[in-house]
């Protein structure tokens, strides 16, 4: 009986601990900031260097036995009540293991997402911004404090705004007639994309200490088809500490998901500051491909908030510099091809598929104090009128 009482008492204790850390992190700040710098690495160079060996996504396989498992459960307890309790004994391990498998998923959420939600952001953490390419020119921008502020509080007049939509449709215009393309004129990359996408992080380590050090390897998700179904680039899995991406998305999609999903994995769980860092190294990078991806990456946030804020005045619109028709046929989700491919092989349709992933997304985001919810994505275009202040208005 006593070691009975101690199980259950070094379960409640584990219970107790995942709250604690939760609790703690929420209220401090301070604390979300030491864990990342000092303990989450240590996740990121042991655990995750292992997952990193395997070809295939670990996450992708820990979802599917969670899936059975579960199923499995469910499927026991209907039998028993069928056989009258025949069963019992097998339930009661089966939910004593269910219950301290649940634990330590609790505690891998916690340690490898959860607390990086109550991190300083992106712009607390660095004020001082480096270098991006506009033309064949150098630019320093200085991130102040006064910018962060303005940003947040006071906002931009639509006359920055639009100067901000102007640079990147002109950059995505301009780039996108230097890349190599294909005998029917879609984007083509004569090179591994991952590799190019870890090399622009890791030169963006450079300047940014948190984004420094060991990389994990992207990999691509085996079920594609099915994220194409939720309109998912790329996933973070927490369990395995793995970035994987899309495999049927549009090519120009790629690099900008990557150093998305790989910020994350540097401990930046906020989807605008993974915007954010995915847009800096693409456009840093010496790469035109990765550039052109960059701008595009951040193409739609911009237009579409320039738009609202001219209270979509088509005339006024139209005014501006126009996105050209090489930069909308490459600015797309997936091919017409592949969208039949998907829509062909679903076992239910899009639509049902997005709407529940949509509902999932917003419920775990506002869960962790992210209150905007999956309006978080679009914050992006706040951090870029702010990098580019001083030196495009």
């Amino acid at each position: 009986m006593s070691r009975l009482k101690g199980k259950k008492a070094f379960f409640a204790g584990g219970v107790a601990g995942v709250l604690l850390l939760n609790a703690v992190s929420r209220k401090s700040t301070a604390f979300s900031d030491w864990y990342v710098t000092y303990i989450f690495p240590l996740w990121l160079n042991t655990y995750a260097r292992l997952t990193s060996l395997v070809p295939f996504s670990v996450g992708e396989i820990m979802l599917v036995l969670a899936v059975l498992v579960t199923l499995f459960g469910v499927a026991l307890l209907i039998v028993n009540l069928i056989r009258k309790n025949k069963y019992k004994g097998i339930l009661k391990r089966f939910g004593i293991a269910y219950a301290w498998i649940a634990l330590v998923v609790c505690y891998i959420m916690t340690l490898n997402c959860s607390i990086l939600y109550h991190t300083s952001d992106f712009s607390e953490k660095y004020m001082k911004r480096g270098t991006t390419n506009r033309h064949e020119d150098a630019l320093l921008v200085d991130f102040s404090d006064e910018a962060v502020v303005k940003t947040r509080t006071d906002g931009y007049s639509q006359e920055e705004i639009a100067l901000l939509r102007d640079f990147i449709v002109e950059r995505c215009n301009t780039l996108a007639q230097e890349i190599a393309r294909d005998d029917s004129g879609r984007a083509c990359y004569d090179g591994d994309l991952f590799d190019a996408a870890v090399d622009a992080m890791k030169k963006l380590g450079g300047e940014y200490e948190q984004l420094s050090g060991f990389y994990v390897t992207p990999k691509y998700l085996t079920c594609s088809k099915f994220f194409s179904q939720q309109y998912i680039m790329g996933y973070y899995f927490p369990f395995s500490l793995e970035a994987n991406i899309n495999s049927v998305m549009y090519i120009t999609n790629v690099p900008s998901t990557v150093c998305h999903e790989l910020a994350h994995t540097k401990g930046f769980i906020n989807e605008d500051d993974a915007n954010m860092i995915g847009y800096l190294a693409c456009v840093q990078s010496d790469d035109v491909f990765l550039q052109y991806c960059g701008y595009l990456s951040v193409l739609n946030y911009v237009n579409n908030d320039f738009y609202n804020s001219i209270h979509k005045d088509k005339e006024l619109y139209q005014s501006h510099i126009p996105v050209s028709d090489l930069v909308a046929k490459d600015n797309i989700f997936l091919t017409k091809e592949e969208w039949e491919s998907v829509e062909e092989k679903a076992v239910v349709k899009t639509e049902t598929v997005k709407k529940a992933s949509n509902a999932f997304t917003e419920t775990v985001l506002v869960m962790n104090g992210v209150e905007e919810g999956m309006q978080q994505y679009n914050k992006v275009v706040e951090l870029l009128l702010a990098y580019y202040d001083g030196i495009l208005y």
